[in-house]
This record gives structure tokens, C-alpha cells and sequence, in this order.
């Protein structure tokens, strides 16, 4: 019985499949090639882009070589196109293969890699007459001697392209940009520091050309495209404009001017890059074209012709166009002496060149292949699962026989023969051909035709119209024979790990992915990988025996069989899956876009919203309120720290999740999720009941998911409001209501733990007693707050019911903050997380900045009142000694007949206000303030102080003053003779003064007995 069976060595496998056709030996080729129909047309129109549908004829290789070699073409051009893959170079080589040098023609191949650019022309001189290659050679020599550094040669290259771009001429005579790049862009190659910074370093273009001019390049360094520079190119900073020259800082400022001069400087700069190349070559196009025309004249004198084949054309940068004008000339059509052989050329191109030539070159094509449509295309219009099964066959069959073994054949094998089968030799291949398949008894083990098929679909993203055959020797064949070789003969094969390489799960329903985790999670991964990749319907069943035993894998528990080995490929590509075992049998469109998310797509935008109010209804109503302490509806709901709109996102989302929310559930794209989101959407449909096929299954799914959710949204919930060394949300909300309250007057200087807690949560006055602005803003900011900072302490401090807040507070998440601030003399001690910009962290650091400054300026300005007071009345003078002196003042006045001018009502109605005020415990309070000299430390003193005594006494001491200078200046202007009636009244002024003294002295009394 076969089992585990390796019938290859892994570790000499990429030794075998080596996608870079040149490096193939002759005798390796002839074992992996297979003939594909080519799909080959004349030129149409007057480019490439004319070239419609209809065009394309297929041809046969040997059918289109013979036509490439028709004896009445005066000469043959075959540009055959394609992508990087495609096997433009392969289908060269096959030609080479078939065109042996000899008499009649001389062939000449230009390789893709183990050559320069350099080379190459020295080995066209070479093939001229001794006599006839010294004028090239002196040419070709000039290019700088071999001690020239590579940098060297890279400053060279950069001036020839500043003088080419100077030799240049604007597209048209209104093109005045061109003009002012043309002349600005030369001084930018110029310039030392923009050489050394952008153009010299290894892996700049500048470096890449002159290696693809000088150095012999590598199989993973060859170019299948031309090197230009491009807009990244030219990203030029700021720094590069300080250091620049004055002239190259202001190509930098024409660059950089607009956005469109980028890529205007892009095309000036490449349109001239082939001529300073040829430059640096030292062999001109004009002399490329000369050299092939003596080449051509010289093997006309011999009567041959020249075949060109060109494993890669960008591999003659700098000389390709000038080479391309060379063998487009015609030679002797037997109608006419030309002077030159007659030449044949094979070019392998990219498609984006072609489409660039001259015209004049592009009529004269031949041929156009395009390999695109040709790879893979074995008799049909599209590539079908047995071209890609022959394909794939043969380099099986070469991996079995090993390089030694093929180079032995091929030493004896005679012109068209076969490759042998390694099968041949093999005790199994009966029973190994039978169950795996076989194609010209080339065995596909360890595939199937089938399994080819789905696994070149899976790597090659071209679609099922087009095969990229580099692509499945890169990404199938090397990776299934030598990456996961070993774990045939282990009898892992096939692994879970090569299924995630071809990417992934797509045809099995969650529900079935999830229940064969379920029922074996070790040998589920292998389960799937051997249903997508060698079965693909989507279908749960169990594949023939000798599969099962030939990769030992258990069968599937309660799976049907299947009814035929699946070893055949589908007649069509691989869809949705048929018939699948799964939770839910009719998909709906919902069904299918999780499907495709959970594959690793996006997950459409409606469908996620559809979720994820589901998902925030279920996860809220999961998390136990009261178990945890906090409250719901602080923290869950529109605005909260756990909302809906932004607290639910998905992996791989198609829209931009938001940057700042505080709580935020990211559902994973696992099978199970899938399996239970498809489930939840269908229950939602039908009043959350689980009653359809599969919903078992699905409801336990969403239950798992629920549980695994909640736990994230509560540990973050958990993460966000529990109190750290010097944080906690709680004491900060505590800490701003009991500055509050203090500045709003609600604690006394004497208040106790409890009387603060009672005054934290009770309402404040829309107004403070604090006279000082900053003081106020204080108070305006906090005040706005308030009811935030209520919530967020219930929130987290009240007992619990149902998730709601209540009435009580729990002693112990209270009185501990509280009592802090009361040790710190009010002085905010907490620390916000750096980066929490959240209101009650940006609150707090914003009180914690401004309060000390606030108490300073508040402290600042009710002493100075006091000293206005004790200025005006004295330091003993008491409200009621005060208004007596005052009154007594007025009387006299008013008896003795003088004037105050307007100022005896004002002082009248002054001390009406102020008999009403308590002054007297004002100035006392005040004269306390003196004492402390910890501005903050006094703070429930500016809430408890008098507002209308300080302003009262304020206008008392105002009216005052301008009272008795009224009274002065209108007894000074009575004179002498009004001394004996205004003697009254100069003795109550003198009574006044006599008062006011008093006043002062009262003061100065009661300040000694409170300081008692």
C-alpha cells in the first residue's frame, strides 16, 4: 500500500524548476518544455493599440518558426510580448534550439543575464573581420579606462545626461516649462551634495544603468523592463534646497512649484537618458546602426543571413531603439541588391515598450506573440486543467529523475526523443496513477489534475483566461515539493500551512469550518486543506481510500463518501461551493459578504452596521453592572465611554475606524465569529429565534463570541475607571466638585469629612463670593461640569441596582479622596494618564494649572481691601462707630447750611447698604487671610467671605472721601468774615476727625481680641 511516500529529494528541487529560462540547460529544457499554440498576428494599423480581437490567429511553435523562416520575406521581425512570467524568454530559447549556426546563417543570442550592455557590443564587433572591428574598437575603448570607479562612471553618466537634456529642444515653442526645465535640470545633476544624496547611492537609477553598462548582471538582478527615473526620484526635501548651489536650488524651486512640474521634469529627464547612455557606452545609436549595416554587408559577402534573438530587449537600454531602426532594414528580397544580408530577429519585449516604438519600426514587425494569451493554451482560446496538468507534468517527472540523471540521458538521447518516466521505475505506480493521474505516463503524485487546477487558480490571480507559468513553478510547484516535501514522508502532508500559503479557506461555509474544529481541532486544518485544494466544491465529504491512506489522514467522523474519486478538475473554474454540508443551506447576500470577509476581504460597510448594533445590544446587556460597581448608563450609550458608533469595529472594516474612542471592541474574522454573525443576522430576522437549519449550532457560536467579547469590553471598562498610584477617576471627579463647592461657599473652614461630601453633591450658586477673575473662570469652568463630575463619581461610587446608580455611596470609594485633599490643603495631587484627553482628565490638568494662581490673585485683592479699610477709618473702626461718625458728620453739615456738591446723597445711601452688612466679621475674615501664607490653603475662605461687605465698605469709604472734600473746599470759601457762623461746623469736622480715630482704635481693639 503506498503510503507517505517521497519519491523526490526537496533539497535539490529549485536545482530542477528554475523559472529564469536562459539558466535552464539544454538538456533540463527539452525535459520540462511543452508546446503551447501561440497566438501570433501581423501588424494592424499603425500601432500596437490598433490591434483588435480578431486579429490573432493561433499557430503552432514549429508552424510559426517555419513562417519566421519563409525563404521570400526580405526579412523577419518577431516581437513577442508578455508580462514578466509569461515565458517570452522561453520561447526564445526553444528558437535558439531550433536554429543551429551553420553555413547559411549566422545566429547570434543576446542573453537576459550573465552579460552587459558592454558586452554585448563588443561581441557584435567581434563577429565582424579582424580588419574591420579596429575603427569600433577605437570607439567602443574610449568609453574610460578599466580602473574608472563604479562611481566614477556614475558621475560620468549624470553628465552626459545634463549635457544630453542641454542639447534638448522643448516639445513645442509654446512650451515654456520645457524650456525652463531644460535649462535648470542640468545643474541639478551637477550639483555635488544632489549627486552624492540622490543620484550616486547603490540601488539610484544612475547606479543600476551603469551596472546594466559594465557589470554582468545575475539571474535576480536582470531587467525585464527599462530603467528610468520616475517622480519618487525627485522627491526633493528641504534640507536638499539649503545645501544645494544657487543654481540647483532653483531647479528645486522650479520642481517643486506646482505638481504637475514633477512629472514634466520626469519626461524632459528619460527622453534624453538613452543618449547620455550611449554616451557613457561611448558607442552612439548612429554608430550601433553602422556596425550592424558592416555585419550585415560583410555576411552578405558571405551569403548568409543573421538571426538576432533577444532574450530580453530592455537588456539593450540605451542602444535598443538605435538597434531596433539597424534590423528593420531590409536586405536582399531577391528583387534588388541592397548591400546587406538579409536578417531575422526575435525579440522578447514587454507590451508597454512596444506600444512606444516608432512607427516605422512597428509596420515592419512580422510577427506580434503575444505569450499572454498563449501560455498554457494547449489547442484552446484559454488555458484548461489538463494544459496546466501536461505543464506541470514534466517538471514533476524532471523533479523525480534529478539533474544528474537527465544530463546522462540527454548525452544519449537521440534528436525529438522523450524524456523517460521516472514512474517507470516506481513499485507503486500503478495504484499511484490510478488515484493521482498521470499525463504521458508522467505521474502528477503528490497532485491530481484536479488539485493542479484549484492550486493554480489560487497563486495565479491572472484568472482562469490567462496562465503565468513562472508563476505556478515559483508559487506551486517549488513550494508543495520542497517546502512541504518533508511532510509527505511525515505523514502531515497536506498541512494547514500550505493551504494558508495558497491562500486560505474560500469554498468550505463557516459552519462546517468551525464544526471540523470541533470535532478534532489537530487534524481539522489538514481536513480543509485537503477538501479546498483537492476537492473545491465546499462540500464536507471524505475523499476514496487510497488518497486517505497515500497522505494518512483519518477520514472525516460523520462525513458521506464522496461518490468518485475527485481527481478530475471541473470543467469550469472553481466556484461558491455546491451542495455544501453547512449550518445554513440558502446564503443570503448578508451570509455571503461575511463569508468573504472572513476569507480575508473587507467587510462591506452596510452589513457591518447591521452587526454591529446587534453586537453593542448583546455585549451591554452581557456585562453584570452591579457584580462590577459601575454604572450603565454613565458608561454605555451615545457620548459615553462605550458607544456603538465607535465602540464596535471589525478587522480588515472598509471604512476608517475612529481614532478616539475610549472603549473599543475589535470582532476578529475567525470561522467561529462568521459562523455566529451569519447566525445573529438570520435570528434577527425572525424575532431572535434560532429555529432554522444550523441554528443550534450558530446560537452556541454567538454565545462563545458574546462571552469572549464582554470579557474585552469589561476589562477595558475595568482598565479605564480603576484608580492607579496616581490616578483615579473617582477621586479626580471628587477632587473638582470639592473645589467647587468651596469656591461656591458651600464647605466652611471648620467643615468636617461629612459635611464636605454633603457640600460636593449639593447645588452651587450661579454666582461666587470671589471677587478676582481668575478665581471666577475657576468656578464658571467647574460649575459648567458639574453634572459630568456628578455622574462620573455615582458612576463609580454609588450602590448598585440593575446597572443604575443609587442614592447611596459607598463610604469606602469616597471618603479617601475627600480626606486626601483635605491633607493637601486643597493642593490637586493626581496625575491623568499622558495621552487620556478625555474631559475629566483634560478638566483636571487645566483646574491644577490655574487654581493656585486663582487663590494668589483672589488673596491678593481682599487684602488689599483691608488695607483700603483700615487706610479710610482706621484699623479699630467698627461698622456701628462708623456709620454713627458718618451720620453725625452729614447732621453737622446739614445744620450749619454747607454744601458737599452732590456728595451728601451718595454717602447717605452708602450707608444705608452698609449698616445692613456684616463688615465687622468681613474684616475679620480678611485679617485671617494675612496670617496663612498658603494662598490655596485658605480656599473655603473666599467662598464663606462677604461679597456685599467688602463692596459695601468699599462705597462707604468712597462717599466718604468725597463728602469731606466737598465739605473742606466750601468752608475755605466762606473767608474770614464767615468765621463766627461756620465755627459750628469747623467743630463738628473736628468732632469727625476725633471719631474716625476712634474708628481706627476700635479696630486695632478688635483685632487684638481675636488674636487672643
Amino acid at each position: 500500500m503506498m503510503r507517505n511516500h517521497l519519491c523526490w529529494e526537496p533539497s535539490t528541487v529549485r536545482q530542477v524548476i528554475n523559472p529564469f529560462a536562459e539558466h535552464i540547460p539544454d538538456s533540463l529544457f527539452h525535459v520540462v518544455h511543452s508546446d503551447w499554440a501561440l497566438q501570433v498576428t501581423p501588424p494592424v494599423g499603425e500601432r500596437y493599440q490598433d490591434v483588435g480581437a480578431a486579429a490573432w490567429t493561433q499557430m503552432e511553435p514549429a508552424e510559426f518558426l517555419t513562417d519566421f523562416l519563409r525563404e521570400d520575406r526580405p526579412h523577419a521581425l518577431a516581437a513577442i510580448l508578455g508580462e514578466t512570467g509569461s515565458g517570452k524568454s522561453h520561447l526564445v530559447h526553444w528558437m535558439r534550439l531550433h536554429l543551429r549556426e551553420d553555413a547559411r546563417r549566422m545566429v547570434l543570442v543576446v542573453r537576459k543575464s550573465g552579460t552587459s550592455l558592454r558586452a554585448i557590443v563588443r561581441e557584435i564587433i567581434e563577429k565582424l573581420p579582424i580588419d574591420q572591428q579596429r575603427s569600433f574598437l577605437d570607439t567602443f575603448n574610449a568609453a574610460g579606462d578599466g580602473t574608472m570607479t563604479p562611481e566614477g562612471r556614475r558621475r560620468e553618466l549624470l553628465h552626459h545626461l545634463g549635457q544630453a537634456i542641454r542639447e534638448d529642444t522643448p516639445a513645442s515653442s509654446t512650451d515654456e516649462l520645457g524650456e525652463a526645465l531644460i535649462e535648470a535640470l542640468p545643474n541639478l545633476f551637477q550639483d555635488p551634495y544632489m549627486q552624492q544624496e540622490h543620484f550616486l547611492r547603490d540601488g539610484k537609477v544612475a547606479a543600476e544603468i551603469i551596472d546594466h553598462i559594465f557589470e554582468q548582471s545575475q539571474a535576480n538582478d536582470r531587467p525585464d523592463r527599462r530603467r528610468v527615473f520616475t517622480t519618487e526620484d525627485l522627491l526633493l526635501g528641504g534640507r536638499d534646497y539649503l545645501n544645494a548651489t544657487r543654481l540647483a536650488q532653483h531647479a528645486i524651486q522650479l520642481i517643486e512649484a506646482d505638481p504637475e512640474n514633477r512629472p514634466a521634469a520626469v519626461e524632459v529627464i528619460n527622453r534624453n537618458l538613452d543618449k547620455a547612455v550611449a554616451r557613457t557606452l561611448s558607442f552612439s545609436g548612429d554608430r550601433v546602426e553602422e556596425l550592424m549595416a558592416r555585419l550585415r554587408t560583410y555576411l552578405k559577402s558571405q551569403g548568409r543571413e543573421l538571426i538576432l534573438l533577444v532574450e530580453e530587449f530592455a537588456r539593450l537600454q540605451g542602444i535598443d531603439r538605435a538597434l531596433l531602426q539597424a534590423i528593420t532594414t531590409q536586405g536582399d528580397s531577391g528583387q534588388g541588391e541592397t548591400g546587406q544580408c538579409r536578417m531575422r530577429t526575435a525579440i522578447a519585449v514587454t507590451p508597454g515598450f512596444f506600444e512606444s516604438v516608432a512607427d516605422t519600426a512597428y509596420r515592419r514587425t512580422t510577427h506580434i506573440v503575444d505569450m499572454n494569451r498563449s501560455a498554457g493554451h494547449a489547442g484552446g482560446s484559454t488555458p484548461t486543467p489538463a494544459s496546466v496538468a501536461s505543464f506541470s507534468a514534466r517538471y514533476l517527472n524532471a523533479v523525480r529523475l534529478g539533474r544528474e540523471a537527465i544530463e546522462r540521458w540527454s548525452e544519449a538521447a537521440d534528436p525529438g526523443e522523450g524524456a523517460p518516466s521516472r514512474c517507470a521505475q516506481c513499485t507503486f505506480v500503478t495504484e499511484c496513477h490510478a488515484t493521482f493521474g498521470q499525463v504521458d505516463g508522467y505521474g502528477l503524485y503528490p497532485f491530481t489534475e484536479r488539485a493542479l487546477w484549484i492550486s493554480a487558480e489560487r497563486v495565479d490571480r491572472s484568472g482562469s483566461k490567462r496562465m503565468n507559468p513562472r508563476t505556478i513553478q515559483n508559487d506551486l510547484l517549488v513550494e508543495v515539493l520542497d517546502t512541504f516535501g518533508p511532510t509527505l514522508a511525515a505523514g502531515e502532508f497536506p498541512p494547514p500551512r500550505l493551504l494558508e500559503k495558497l491562500g486560505g479557506v474560500k469554498q468550505l461555509p463557516l459552519g462546517a469550518e468551525t464544526e471540523l474544529k470541533r470535532q478534532n481541532p489537530h487534524l481539522a486544518g489538514r481536513w480543509m486543506a485537503l477538501l479546498e485544494l483537492y476537492d473545491g466544491t465546499g462540500k464536507v465529504q471524505n475523499f476514496a481510500k487510497p488518497i486517505l491512506d497515500a497522505f494518512s489522514i483519518p477520514p472525516i467522523p460523520d462525513a458521506g463518501d464522496a461518490a468518485a474519486t475527485p481527481t478530475a478538475a471541473p470543467s469550469g473554474p472553481v466556484g461558491a461551493p455546491v451542495g455544501a454540508t453547512a449550518p445554513v443551506t440558502t446564503a443570503t447576500a448578508d451570509d455571503l459578504a461575511i463569508q468573504a470577509w472572513i476569507r480575508g476581504g473587507g467587510l462591506d460597510a452596510t452589513v457591518a452596521q447591521k452587526l454591529r448594533e446587534l453586537i453593542y445590544t448583546a455585549v451591554v446587556d452581557a456585562v453584570d453592572w452591579d457584580t462590577l460597581g459601575l454604572s450603565r448608563t454613565f458608561f454605555a450609550g451615545a457620548g459615553k465611554v462605550f458607544q456603538q458608533r465607535t465602540g464596535i469595529t471589525f478587522v480588515r472594516q472598509t471604512t476608517q475606524a475612529a481614532t478616539y474612542a475610549q472603549v473599543r471592541l475589535e470582532v476578529d474574522a475567525s470561522p467561529q465569529t462568521g459562523q455566529a454573525l451569519q447566525g445573529l443576522l438570520r435570528a434577527s430576522k425572525d424575532g431572535f429565534r434560532w429555529q432554522f437549519e444550523g441554528g443550534d449550532r450558530a446560537l452556541a457560536a454567538f454565545l462563545d463570541c458574546v462571552e469572549r467579547w464582554t470579557e474585552q469590553v469589561v476589562e477595558q471598562i475595568q482598565k479605564f475607571s480603576a484608580p492607579s498610584e496616581v490616578w483615579s477617576q473617582v477621586g479626580a471627579a471628587l477632587h473638582l466638585l470639592s473645589v467647587g463647592a468651596a469656591i461656591g461657599g458651600r464647605v466652611k473652614a471648620d467643615a468636617t469629612i461629612g459635611d464636605m461630601i454633603d457640600a460636593v453633591f449639593s447645588s452651587w450658586p450661579d454666582e461666587p463670593t470671589a471677587s478676582a477673575s481668575e478665581m471666577r473662570a475657576v468656578y464658571t469652568k467647574l460649575l459648567r461640569r458639574r453634572e459630568d463630575l456628578v455622574d462620573i463619581a455615582r458612576s463609580q461610587a454609588s450602590s448598585l441596582k440593575g446597572g443604575r446608580a443609587g442614592a447611596m455611596l459607598d463610604p469606602r470609594r469616597v471618603l479617601g479622596p475627600v480626606r486626601q485633599l483635605r491633607r493637601a490643603k486643597w493642593r490637586l495631587g493626581l496625575k491623568p494618564p499622558e495621552g487620556d484627553t478625555g474631559m475629566l482628565a483634560k478638566l483636571y490638568r487645566e483646574v491644577v494649572e490655574a487654581l493656585p494662581a486663582a487663590a494668589a490673585a483672589e488673596r491678593s485683592q481682599r487684602l488689599k481691601w483691608l488695607q483700603e479699610m483700615q487706610e479710610a477709618f482706621g484699623e479699630s473702626a467698627s461698622r456701628s462707630s462708623i456709620v454713627s461718625t458718618l451720620s453725625a458728620a452729614l447732621k453737622a453739615a446739614l445744620d450749619a447750611g454747607v454744601g458737599a456738591q452732590n456728595s451728601t446723597r451718595p454717602l447717605q445711601e452708602a450707608l444705608d447698604v452698609f449698616q445692613s452688612v456684616q463688615f465687622d466679621a468681613t474684616v475679620v475674615a480678611v485679617r485671617a487671610l494675612a496670617v496663612e501664607e498658603d494662598p490655596l490653603a485658605s480656599l473655603p475662605e473666599y467662598g464663606r467671605g462677604r461679597a456685599n461687605a467688602v463692596s459695601a465698605g468699599t462705597a462707604i469709604r468712597v462717599g466718604a472721601e468725597q463728602f469731606l472734600d466737598a465739605v473742606e473746599r466750601n468752608l475755605q470759601s466762606f473767608g474770614n468774615d464767615q468765621t463766627s457762623r461756620t465755627s459750628e461746623v469747623a467743630k463738628r469736622i473736628a468732632e469727625l476727625d476725633e471719631a474716625l480715630g476712634n474708628i481706627v482704635g476700635d479696630l486695632a481693639g478688635m483685632a487684638g481680641s481675636n488674636a487672643s
